[in-house]
């Protein structure tokens, strides 16, 4: 036996070379497509789509699907938009999914304006860049010449956030008739943005009502001053440093004049936690801290939960997670690994496969200041998600289909 030691080898990428060589060049070959994406941002953008008011756009992605040449589109029975572009094996499904509604009302100005480096207008990378995305992906891969041996099933999926939670998703998946091997939620913002796991989240809204009449009991105050006493119960809610647990309170509404006192207080919070046994715990404190203010004021106080997702999600090992951030290094993309909620929550739940990705770097929701993405990075953000998507068909989002070769 030789005494020479030998360096051992180094293991195997997620993603052949040759491919990653070929994403490389995405960006500068999708530079013909420029205007073509910006104008599909623009229009889309300018679509208002408060939850349970996405038809007109559920439209607009389904003609944008049949242009790209996608035989398979039509809205299920939700209202979800679905495209389905067969592949050449079809041995795995790929789902691409972009929630198309906003948090912005029909009434407001949904005008857009173009500048030289930023597209400018409500919701504009929340969603509206990420459903142009998804919405042209067909004609993107067309443009590049790429033929996929997976099945690509495209979402636009409605009513997605607030009290809508999920529910656009969550039907197309307990309706599917296919299984879904590997999944991609696509969201303007930001670039760099590899969510692979979702933290527990469960909003909710504190309402407070003072009684038409005053009770016998102690006196009636203003609802305004109730919900302070409640918000100073909440504070001191012992918080774990671990897990991870954090209540955040990030609304209050009441009063319509300052010298009249409130007879309705709202207050929105959330609770996030790596926990969902930590949830549950703060969730039954409030319940419990909102059910005392309510009989000491004689007022009539309640928490409503309207949103929940659970904490879960794929090991940083798994071979996706490895396969998106070798793309994300052939492109100079810094990975930023953190946690927000998405259309991720669903897709773990079922135990598919799946990772959260950003298309350009933006604001949005900024007091004062209106909602904006960057023009520069989108190409990069697309060449991005193709590359993902070519990774996974290689075999990129764990073990191979039934049935393929050993």
């Amino acid at each position: 036996m030789s005494g020479s030691t030998q360096t051992p080898s180094l293991p195997p990428t997620s993603v052949a070379m040759q491919t990653l060589e070929r994403i490389r060049g995405f960006p500068e070959a999708l530079v013909p497509m420029r205007e073509r994406l910006l104008a599909n941002l623009v229009m889309i953008a300018q679509i208002p789509a408060p939850d349970g008011k996405e038809e007109q756009r559920v439209r607009f992605l389904l003609d944008r699907f049949v242009e790209g040449g996608v035989g398979l589109a039509a809205a299920d029975e939700a209202g979800n938009a679905v495209g389905q572009l067969p592949g050449k094996t079809g041995e795995r499904n790929i789902l691409l999914v972009s929630h198309l509604d906003t948090i912005f009302p029909c009434g407001l100005d949904h005008n857009v304006m173009v500048e030289a480096d930023r597209v400018i207008g409500p919701g504009v990378g929340d969603n509206a860049l990420g459903a142009a995305i998804v919405s042209l992906l067909p004609s993107v891969l067309e443009h590049l010449g790429i033929e996929l041996d997976s099945n690509l099933i495209l979402l636009g999926s409605i009513r997605s956030l607030g009290r809508g939670n999920h529910e656009g998703i969550r039907f197309f998946l307990d309706n599917l008739s296919e299984n879904v091997d590997c999944g991609v939620c696509v969201e303007g913002m930001q670039l760099g943005r590899l969510n692979y796991f979702s933290i527990g989240t469960a909003r909710g809204d504190v309402t407070c009502d003072v009684h038409p009449e005053p009770s016998r009991s102690y006196g009636t105050e203003s609802a305004l001053v109730v919900i302070n006493h409640i918000i100073n119960r909440i504070l001191g809610i012992s918080i774990p440093n671990r897990p991870y647990t954090v209540i955040r309170m990030g609304q209050m509404r009441a009063g319509v004049a300052y010298d009249v006192e409130p007879d309705h207080a709202e207050l929105g919070l959330e609770i996030v936690s790596h926990s969902d046994e930590m949830i549950d715990q703060i969730q039954g404190r409030i319940e419990d801290i909102v059910a005392e203010m309510s009989a000491r004021h004689a007022v009539e106080a309640h928490l409503d939960l309207f949103f929940r997702t659970r904490a879960g999600g794929i090991p940083f090992s798994h071979p996706l997670v490895k396969g998106v951030l070798e793309v994300m290094r052939s492109l100079e993309i810094e990975p930023d690994q953190g946690h927000s909620p998405s259309e991720l929550s669903e897709l773990i739940s079922r135990s598919i496969p799946a990772v959260t990705l950003g298309i350009s770097h933006g604001e949005r929701g900024r007091k004062r200041r209106p909602d904006y993405v960057l023009i520069d990075p989108i190409l990069a953000g697309v060449a991005q998600l193709v590359g993902v998507i070519l990774a996974i068909d290689e075999g990129a989002c764990g073990e191979p289909p039934k049935g393929a070769a050993e």
